[in-house]
């Protein structure tokens, strides 16, 4: 376990881009992209993980937390633009993160906004513990900034970013998360409140225990509404593999 803590320290202050996986194993750079306090450090405690020798002071660590977080059923670019704030990232274009959990291409993204009704997510955040750099303010170290091209040069620019990233990692969280992510396509003819009324169900009941579905391709006693396939997750037909229900990605197109 300690592992997880080490890794996570090293990677504050290196690159990343967020065109791509934001996991540790993606940092860009070998060392920290920007200057802190190596001078000063000490031993830092990582609830339920120990103590560390040597760290910076100018890294802080805190308790994290657990949470469900069940999202309004937005539009292409306000999911976007949510994903992109609970990154701390500015903007309303679509992270890498974001085309991998709702399974885009990533390459046009006004394409894929075009064929996209709405999107919601439903799931719990679960956080160990956060790290993050605490520094009143941040400089590039001197590396960097040579390294940055000084003419505009495609080619130079794609190779920094390769090297070093877009963005750097002055915070982040350990720990695990299980979400369910909608995507609706134009073909779909669900309403944003029916929509939102099957997710909050599947959500209850994957969560929580405390909401019945109703049976497979029935009707629910109090709306009277089809559940649509995407949400029927709880087949009975599908093998249980050790107590494990499959589930897999569907898109809303009914």
């Amino acid at each position: 376990m300690s592992i997880v803590a080490e890794r996570s320290l090293r990677c504050l202050g290196r690159g990343f881009d967020v065109s791509c996986d934001f996991r540790p194993e993606y940092c860009r750079g070998k060392e920290r992209l920007v200057m802190i306090n190596e001078e000063e450090k000490r031993e830092l405690a990582v609830p339920g993980f120990g103590v560390f020798k040597d760290v910076s002071v100018d890294i802080k660590c805190d308790k994290g937390d657990r949470i469900r977080y069940q999202s309004d059923v937005l539009g292409f670019n306000q999911m976007s633009e949510l994903f992109n704030h609970r990154n701390s990232m500015a903007g309303k274009i679509p992270s890498g993160l974001f085309n991998y959990m709702f399974d885009f291409g990533g390459s046009t993204w006004a394409d894929d906004a075009s064929r996209t009704k709405c999107l919601a997510m439903d799931g719990y955040f679960i956080n160990l513990f956060e790290l993050r750099i605490e520094r009143r303010k941040l400089a590039l170290d001197d590396h960097v900034i040579k390294a940055v091209p000084s003419t505009w040069d495609p080619s130079a620019i794609a190779r920094f970013i390769e090297n070093y990233g877009t963005h750097v990692i002055v915070g982040l969280s350990v720990g695990g998360l299980d979400v369910i992510y909608v995507k609706q396509g134009r073909s779909s003819t669900l309403s944003s409140s029916e929509l939102k009324q099957h997710l909050d169900k599947l959500g209850d009941q994957l969560f929580t225990g405390t909401c019945a579905l109703p049976p497979l391709h029935g009707k629910s006693k109090e709306h009277k509404l089809k559940v649509p396939e995407a949400f029927n997750v709880f087949d009975p037909n599908n093998r249980v593999v050790e107590g494990i229900t499959p589930v897999s990605c569907k898109d809303v197109s009914t």
